[in-house]
Order: C-alpha cells, then structure tokens, then sequence
C-alpha cells in the first residue's frame, strides 16, 4: 500500500476491514493459547485453551475460504485513488502499474529513500507476504489436525512420513514463530502507510504523515 492524497474507502470496503480484524484476533489467540499448550505458565486452564485454540484455528481457515471467495467472487475493492471496485483477486497478481516498483520499496522501508513508489492497491512485498500466508495457513492447519485426537489417526501416514509427532509438533511450533515474526513486521510496515492504515482497520480517512494541510482557497475579489 502507498500513502495516497486520492485513497477511498472503496480501496478497503467493509467485508475486508472485518476479515482483517477477525484474521488479527484469530492469530493473536492462536499464539496465545499456543504457548499455553506448549508450556503452561498457570495451572487450570489446559482445556479452556485447548479448546480456544481449535475453536479460533476454524475461524482463520473459515476466513481464509471466505477471503478466497471474496477475492474471486465479491464485490471487490477499488485500486488506489478510485472508486471503481474491480474483482479482488486482481490485485494479488503482476500488475503493470507496479512495474519496476519493488527496488524503490525496498529502499523506502530500508530507509533509503523518502517516498514509496505509488502502486495500485499492493506492492510486490505485500503480494507476496499474503499469498506466503495463505500457503502458510493451510500447512499451520494440517499439521494442527495431526496433533488433534480426533483427527489424528486419519493423517497418520502423514505424521510418520514427515518423521513423527515429535517432529509435527516442531514444524506447528516453527511456524507459530513465522506468523509472530512476520506479523510483527506487518504491522511495523503498515502503520509507516498511515493513511492506509487507519482506512484499512477503521474506515478513518486521515491525512498521510508529514503531509501539509491544504492551503485554504483565496476569497474572491469584490468588484466595485
């Protein structure tokens, strides 16, 4: 995303701003109760955690098939600077007005360079980090559903080609660790686009940072 002085609320329209908050709360409780069940640091409470966690864990693959969904078949969202909603999924692949954008972003978040190349919607970056989670997602899931009761003896010729439980577990914890890490820099990177930002989680248009605030217009002369 680019701090943009034309951004509208058709760029991040309702459907997505939820989906969004509802990925943000699914991952903060996953981690959570995640730690909790990997090493208890109060006694009590192994069933209320362990069934917040695959309680959320069926919320962020819901919101994931319904992104997906949206993505292909909603409404969709408009590019930077218009209101024109066009089909979601467009904005995930090669577009034409990023072209040649990836090195000036990569110097803007490097702080290499004071203004991020305008881009319609995402920069490669972005494109990139959501698809890597969505993959991301689908691993964190069947791996989660090696390590439950009810599902376990169904994946098990899985579990044993991927060297056992021990070993499941490990990658379900490694990637926890991915999705903190990335997120962490999601967010670091987000909230550099302000404006965005704020319209993305809020539906607040604000002015972007370090922008001037317009200059009122001239009063009309009198004529005599």
């Amino acid at each position: 995303m680019a701090d943009h002085p034309l951004a509208t609320r058709e760029e991040h329209p309702l459907p997505a701003s939820l989906m969004h908050w509802t990925h943000l709360l699914s991952i903060a409780v996953l981690t959570f109760t995640g730690f909790y069940i990997h090493w208890p640091f109060f006694e009590g409470a192994m069933g209320v955690m362990r069934n917040l966690h695959f309680v959320f864990a069926f919320i962020l693959i819901a919101v994931l098939v319904i992104r997906v969904y949206w993505a292909f078949l909603g409404a969709g969202s408009a590019p930077t600077g218009s209101r024109r909603k066009i089909r979601d999924y467009k904005f995930f692949g090669p577009q034409k007005e990023n072209r040649g954008t990836l090195g000036g972003t990569l110097k803007y978040y490097l702080f290499l360079q004071k203004e991020a190349p305008t881009v319609s919607k995402y920069n490669g970056l972005q494109k990139a980090t959501y698809i890597f989670w969505g993959l991301l997602i689908v691993v964190q899931a069947i791996t989660g559903f090696e390590l439950w009761t009810p599902t376990a003896s169904a994946l098990l010729p899985l579990t044993y080609a991927l060297g056992g439980v021990i070993v499941v577990r490990m990658y379900h914890y490694l990637i926890m660790w991915v999705f903190l890490v990335t997120t962490a820099l999601h967010i670091y990177l987000a909230v550099m686009h302000w404006d965005e930002f704020m319209m993305m989680f809020f539906g607040v248009k604000t002015r972007p940072r370090g922008a001037a605030a317009p200059s009122p217009s001239p009063a009309p002369e009198r004529t005599p």
